[in-house]
């Protein structure tokens, strides 16, 4: 005979893994759409023409670059969230860490929006701006990538205070 207990410890190891596997999927499908982005931004600026940047070395480490701070901006608390809010006073908190991951988050997305319009249309604006879109880009990989550091730091620095023996807050 089947145990109550033992039903509903499998049905929550099933929810358990069937959530993990949703999260994987999610931050494959981000890193995927950074990496799309890098790829769009890298090809957009090779276009500028200056030979440096106009090799396989600038292109692969901006899909990287870009893949790496779509999966890690993923986890980071909402702007409704009041666990790291900068404001102490009545009214709404905001979240220092959700808005920075949120403005990289656009700035990047937009940088590559650019980029592929240039590439589609077969725009070629000035060098300059070909390297500042590419610049921009990377700024906003980099906001995203300082938010979701700042955000699982917080995470696990937290976990510490609530530990037996973990740092108390003085």
């Amino acid at each position: 005979m089947t145990n109550r207990v033992d039903v509903l410890d499998a049905a929550a190891s099933t929810r358990y893994d069937l959530n993990g596997f949703a999260q994987v999927m999610e931050r494959t499908g981000l890193a995927i759409t950074g990496a799309l982005c890098g790829l769009f931004v890298a090809a957009m600026v090779a276009k500028a023409g200056i030979e440096e940047i106009n090799s396989l070395g600038p292109l692969f480490s901006a899909v990287l670059y870009g893949s790496l701070g779509f999966y890690f901006k993923t986890n980071t608390p909402s702007l409704s969230s009041s666990r790291a809010s900068s404001n102490t006073g009545p009214g709404p908190k905001t979240n220092p860490i959700a808005l920075a991951s949120a403005i990289g988050t656009f700035v990047a997305a937009f940088a590559a929006l650019v980029s592929v319009y240039m590439i589609i249309f077969d725009e070629s604006p000035p060098a300059i701006w070909n390297v500042g879109i590419g610049f921009g880009w990377a700024l906003g990989v980099l906001l995203q990538l300082a938010a979701g550091t700042a955000a699982r730091l917080g995470q696990y620095g937290e976990a510490a205070a609530r530990a037996p023996g973990g740092r108390q807050a003085g």
